[in-house]
């Protein structure tokens, strides 16, 4: 053993030189708070000097005292409670030479033998400290217990719980070893619970630990369980002690071990005082450590968390859990509303709240609640909070498809907040207003709040993407980091990172939009009510980069919803849906998807965020007849970017959707105006120049003199601004329009090469063939429908999805034609189409349509 300035020894090395010298002289103590196990050391010496033969003698409080000439060893628990007498016999005890005592206390108390004595051992004394066990203590315990070695997570959770006291530990680990979390033959399976609770019976069998404690530790911990810190000024006052004489009481709960190092109470200890506490007891302990909290200016939110749910009422009552709310507000305004509601029940005048509890409802994405208590705010000229509540008002409209409402409201806010409306006037197609708007916010005085920069470099952005700025996306982008802070509290009718996304997707910037997408959606912008938006925009833009599985998954989740996504959300989701099913060439999915669009676009005005919706809907409809159904939108969309000087940025990717539509439609003439429009906007930004190129190539694809370079290059171009299924159509067409064998080969492996979910090969008939000598063919109506799709180069699960029957029943149809008619050759049978249908055709010797053998 060793003794001086060397680290104290622990239980462990005491047993061991005990066990190796046990007829050597020795003074030891044995030091640590209540649970330990100094008396589970005590009973190992007590073997280690049994087995070699010397007489062992246990004292303790309630035993005689022990005389200064006993042989053997004298092991004694809980020194810190023996009187004076018991102290003097072990001070007389230890003072012989050869004496071997080994004494068990606590830190507290210290009586003034117990001191001394310690004092007059000196050098002569061993201390071995004992404590609460680590992690890894705790591990070797429960693995003892348990038989296996034990998984990290069940590690974790019991240290936690106990804190890592001996006795608790067993306790915790055995407690879920019994409920089947967890299998010694499959540790690793183990399934965490939410939370440890302490069970009636479990408090009962624990009941007579806890009355054995001093009364005062007894009210102290009971304080603390129910969220007292350990601070001698508000324990006082709770407890209604003095604090000179409240230092003692804090000492004497720390010794008994149910509390960890840091001061904290263990976690099921904490459980354990809150399930015996009676009711009243619980409701006057929170209500009087809230009232004090309060009344020292400190943090609230924990006293008002735990006010929740507890009835407790009067003004005091509301004044704290209002207090509390306006601290929750800057983290969680979920939990920002449930204490709102809280103080009303309380007793404050639900129209002093209704304005704030607008804004946290807003944000949690109950837009109904929020609209209603905005609404009864905005209706009472003299109510409080009528900030809060017209933010709330206008995002609410704006997710429900009302943006000019929404606008309209904002604009009665002060500048620096009005500027909040630039983005929706921008997209509504009033730019005077908006500019009025910015110029005003931006001649305020102030630096003004994180929001409120954010919002005029919003305003800055927008108008940039006008007025043909190069630097609007990076102002958004901007807008977007400089509410990053605060972003998960600020509610706003549509987001930066939303904005910046469109606008990156609009630019041929993907990865731009797909960064700050997972950003919103990591940091919560906007709460919970953009959290689907954001979603949706981040499954948009991977549909567009050629990733089809998050977003086919994500819009499933959106259909299985209980509560349908309000109008914007609803139509981007049904968007998204039919983009999927036409990469896939699902007919019937792309079907049901147009219904849930087309209702979704009766209660969604036109505005400028929607051109990719817009376009996309534009080209399913015309794939499965219902193009009708946009001409109003169309037109919408038309009158708005003439209102705005028909800015390159939203004009282009416009008629990029429109050329689109025609090529599917058949409609070459409309191909060739929309080319030739886009060629006049091919220097406003190297994205136009992309879709003015790609546009020129599909017009000579139309004209059957496609270039096989021009083609992949610019296919290249349109797959790094996240046009990749496009570049595969176009790069497919072009091969069917090939007349060099070679040429159309290395189309369609470029084709394929983009990850086009089928063959992009359309199909289209063949060049120059005779007609075969063979008596008029006689076609059905849906033979000639089939024929004509065949001719206008469709592949048979494009001809499926069109028709909404299946690629195979589209081949049955062409083989059942070839076998009737008695064509030996596909080329015949196209012949004998063209001459049906009365359409010339051109297709290249060696070029078959998708599943046609010749």
């Amino acid at each position: 053993m060793t003794s001086g300035d060397a680290d104290p020894p622990g239980g462990a090395t005491l047993a061991r030189w005990v066990s190796d010298h046990p007829r050597d002289p020795l003074v030891a103590g044995v030091l640590g708070p209540g649970g330990t196990g100094k008396s589970m050391l005590l009973d190992v010496l007590a073997g280690h000097y049994a087995a070699a033969g010397v007489t062992v003698h246990r004292s303790g409080p309630r035993d005689p005292a022990v005389s200064h000439d006993v042989d053997g060893v004298v092991l004694v628990d809980d020194a810190h409670l023996l009187d004076r007498d018991r102290i003097d016999a072990l001070h007389a005890l230890v003072r012989s030479p050869g004496a071997r005592v080994v004494m068990a206390h606590r830190p507290w108390p210290r009586p003034d033998g117990l001191t001394r004595l310690c004092a007059d051992v000196g050098a002569r004394r061993v201390v071995a400290v004992v404590g609460h066990l680590g992690r890894r203590a705790v591990a070797d315990r429960v693995a003892q217990r348990l038989g296996a070695p034990a998984p990290e997570r069940m590690v974790e959770l019991v240290h936690t719980q106990s804190g890592g006291l001996p006795a608790l530990v067993d306790l915790v680990a055995q407690g879920l070893i019994e409920s089947g979390l967890v299998d010694a033959r499959q540790p690793a399976r183990f399934r965490a619970p939410e939370r440890i609770t302490v069970s009636v019976a479990l408090a009962e069998r624990l009941r007579h630990r806890v009355d054995a404690l001093p009364a005062p530790v007894q009210e102290l911990l009971t304080a603390m369980a129910h969220g007292a810190t350990l601070d001698s000024d508000v324990l006082a006052q709770l407890l209604d002690q003095p604090v000179p004489e409240f230092g003692p009481t804090v000492e004497a709960a720390r010794a008994t071990g149910l509390l960890t190092d840091t001061g904290t109470l263990i976690p099921l200890i904490g459980a354990l005082f809150l399930r015996l506490t009676p009711a009243l007891r619980t409701h006057d302990l929170h209500r009087r450590l809230a009232t004090l909290e309060l009344a020292r200016g400190g943090s609230v939110l924990a006293a008002g968390r735990r006010l929740l749910g507890t009835g407790a009422g009067g003004g005091r009552i509301a004044e704290v859990l209002v207090a509390a709310a306006e601290e929750a507000a800057a983290e969680s305004s979920s939990l920002c509303a449930e204490l709102l509601e809280a103080a009303v029940d309380a007793g404050r005048p639900q129209r002093e709240l209704a304005g704030r509890r607008s804004h946290a409802l807003a944000l949690e994405g109950d837009l109904t609640q929020a609209l209603r208590h905005a609404d009864a705010t905005l209706a009472d000229p003299h109510a409080p909070d009528r900030h809060p509540a017209t933010l709330a008002a206008a995002a609410a409209l704006a997710h429900r498809g009302l943006p000019g409402r929404s606008v309209e409201l904002l604009r009665t806010l002060p500048a620096s907040s009005a500027v909040l409306a630039v983005p929706g006037l921008l997209s509504l197609g009033r730019i005077d207003e908006a500019r009025a708007t910015l110029d005003a916010a931006e001649g305020t005085d102030g630096p003004g709040t994180l929001l409120e920069g954010s919002a005029t470099m919003i305003g800055r952005g927008m108008v940039g993407t006008v007025i043909g700025s190069t630097a609007a996306l990076s102002r958004l982008a901007q807008a977007t980091a400089m509410l990053e802070p605060v972003a998960g509290t600020s509610l706003l009718p549509d987001t930066p990172a939303a904005l910046t996304a469109v606008v990156a997707t609009l630019s041929g910037q993907p990865t731009i939009a797909e960064s700050t997408l997972r950003r919103a959606i990591e940091g919560r912008h906007g709460g919970r009510v953009a959290v689907l938006r954001h979603r949706l925009l981040l499954g948009w833009v991977l549909m567009c980069r050629g990733t089809l599985d998050p977003p086919t998954a994500l819009v499933g989740r959106v259909l299985r919803q209980e509560t349908p996504p309000d109008s914007r959300d609803a139509l981007l989701a049904a968007a998204l849906d039919i983009a999927l099913a036409r990469r896939r060439d699902d007919g019937a999915a792309m079907g049901a998807a147009w219904d849930r669009a087309r209702d979704a676009l009766l209660r969604q005005p036109v505005d400028l965020t929607l051109v990719p919706v817009l376009g996309e809907l534009s080209v399913a409809a015309e794939q499965i007849g219902e193009a009708h159904w946009l001409a109003g939108q169309a037109e919408d969309l038309d009158d708005l970017l003439d209102r705005l000087g028909r800015p390159a940025l939203w004009t282009a990717p416009t008629l990029w959707w429109r050329l689109q539509a025609a090529v599917v439609a058949g409609r070459h003439d409309e191909v060739a105006g929309h080319a030739t429009a886009l060629g006049r906007l091919a220097a406003s930004s190297p994205y136009t120049e992309v879709l003015a190129a790609a546009a020129a190539c599909w017009s000579s694809v139309l004209d059957g003199s496609p270039e096989v370079c021009d083609v992949i290059a610019v296919g290249r171009r349109m797959e790094t601004t996240g046009l990749v299924w496009e570049a595969a159509q176009l790069a497919g067409r072009a091969a069917a329009a090939s007349a060099d064998r070679r040429a159309a080969q290395s189309l369609h492996a470029f084709a394929r090469s983009l990850g086009s979910p089928a063959d992009p090969a359309p199909v289209t008939p063949a060049a120059d063939v005779p007609a075969p000598q063979a008596p008029d063919p006689t076609f059905t109506e849906r033979e000639l429908e089939i024929g004509r799709l065949i001719l206008d180069g469709l592949t048979y699960k494009q001809i499926g999805t069109r028709l909404f029957i299946a690629a195979k029943t589209v081949e049955h149809y062409v083989a059942r034609m070839r076998q009737r008619l008695g064509v030996a050759t596909r080329n015949e049978l196209f012949a004998l189409l063209q001459t049906a249908l009365e359409e010339p055709a051109a297709r290249p010797e060696g070029v078959h349509p998708e599943g046609v053998n010749p």
